[in-house]
């Protein structure tokens, strides 16, 4: 039966345990290929307050898809989800995923999803084929089509891509004073070490040696300690 809740722009939430969270995550992006908006924690749904997120999820949603285990049953987070969703009056689609194809739920989870018909993921477990992928994707998805108005799903939203790291140069903190390094960060396997680069002419005097600070006698310079003398290469 359709839900009575017709406010546009609503998605279709994933409630899971975090041991078959990789499971949950491959039928995510099916579905969202598929043009389903599905909300999902580790997709972009969480913000900095748990509490706000978790609610604004389930209040925002045209149905709840919660993927069953027994660990799921033994969550006190999964177990407040699932409540309040049910006195929001959201639709629950359960899918048992349960690594125990004999395991089935009890106590106040059996209870609060006595009289829905569920959909049984287990065997995907231990048959991931894509034929059997696909086929459980697509009762999943038939079951939405059949439960939630279409007119009350929004768009897809695909989550953001995270920033690319930077790595600073290896040379930055040990650079010798006086010396100018590029500002460009570079991967530290794709700079030649220098130990093995060669030294600009200008470094070298005519007797062909480094210059040393006269007030430091007896000192390596800066460019002694990081560029070897023209005759090491020959």
């Amino acid at each position: 039966m359709a839900a009575s809740n017709l406010t546009p722009g609503q998605h279709i939430m994933f409630s899971y345990g975090w041991d078959i969270q990789q499971d949950v995550l491959e039928i995510y992006h099916r579905l969202q290929g598929h043009n389903i908006p599905v909300w999902m924690d580790i997709q972009g749904g969480m913000k900095d307050y748990l509490s706000v997120s978790m609610s604004e999820a389930i209040e925002n949603s045209a149905a709840k898809c919660c993927f069953i285990t027994s660990k799921y049953q033994s969550s006190p987070y999964c177990k407040k989800e699932l409540l309040y969703a049910q006195d929001c009056q959201k639709q629950l689609i359960p899918c048992f995923m349960d690594a125990d194809p004999t395991w089935k739920p009890t106590e106040w989870l059996g209870y609060a999803i006595i009289d829905i018909l569920y959909i049984d993921f287990r065997d995907l477990l231990t048959n991931k084929t894509p034929e059997n992928f696909a086929a459980k994707c697509e009762l999943l998805t038939n079951r939405i089509k059949r439960t939630v108005n279409p007119s009350a799903l929004g768009a897809v939203k695909h989550p953001p891509l995270p920033l690319p790291e930077t790595q600073p140069s290896p040379f930055k903190e040990q650079n010798p004073e006086g010396f100018q390094m590029s500002s460009t960060s570079t991967s530290s396997s794709s700079i030649p070490s220098p130990r093995y680069s060669p030294v600009p002419h200008t470094l070298c005097n005519e007797n062909d040696t480094i210059p040393t600070n006269d007030s430091e006698e007896n000192v390596s310079s800066s460019f002694d300690r990081y560029f070897p003398h023209p005759s090491h290469f020959s």
